[in-house]
């Protein structure tokens, strides 16, 4: 009996899992606002039977105003990596193609950006086309419940919030609540 609850768990477990990796992410996922050269990679698996040959993002128009930017993009050898930049030179669009990812795996790419002056869930729109020529577009809002296809995010919170003063603040008031409890 027990054998076939952890049977049964496994596959529901595994369910969920396959859900929450089936998309197009970023790593890390979390950010301080306005951090300088912050490693991140762009993860996408291939959900469909056939090869992944191109993915595309689309860096959102609010963070030039504050001061966000993709300073570098890794090279890969193994895929061609075009850049689209605005009037100004600012980086909109980083498209990587040229090769296939099979259906069994998944293509990651990394970059160094420069974190807007922003705090909260950031959106990052990406593009995966299909070795067929279809493409499916991670362009929906997370914020609204139902979505089928989320965009990328990235959580950017101010400095306190990430671990610094909060966590010093947090263990004086839980320190001093037990000395108060302790009287």
């Amino acid at each position: 009996m027990r054998l076939r609850f952890f049977g049964c768990l496994l596959v529901v477990g595994s369910f969920f899992a396959a859900q929450a990796f089936a998309h197009v992410g970023l790593m890390p996922r979390r950010g301080v606002s306005g951090t300088h050269h912050v490693a991140f990679s762009v993860r996408a698996p291939v959900e469909k039977e056939i090869p992944t040959v191109e993915l595309k993002i689309e860096i959102p128009s609010e963070w030039k105003d504050a001061g966000g930017q993709v300073d570098r993009v890794e090279y890969n050898p193994n895929w061609q990596i075009e850049i689209e930049r605005d009037e100004d030179d600012w980086i909109k669009t980083v498209r990587w193609y040229g090769n296939e990812a099979p259906d069994y795996s998944y293509i990651q790419f990394g970059m160094i950006i420069t974190l807007p002056e922003l705090e909260g869930m950031q959106q990052i729109k990406a593009w995966q086309k299909y070795s067929d020529g279809s493409v499916v577009a991670w362009i929906e809002d997370r914020s609204e419940e139902g979505v089928e296809k989320p965009a990328a995010s990235l959580m950017l919170t101010d400095g306190e919030e990430s671990g610094g003063t909060s966590m010093v603040s947090l263990g004086l008031s839980g320190l001093i609540g037990g000395l108060l409890g302790a009287g």
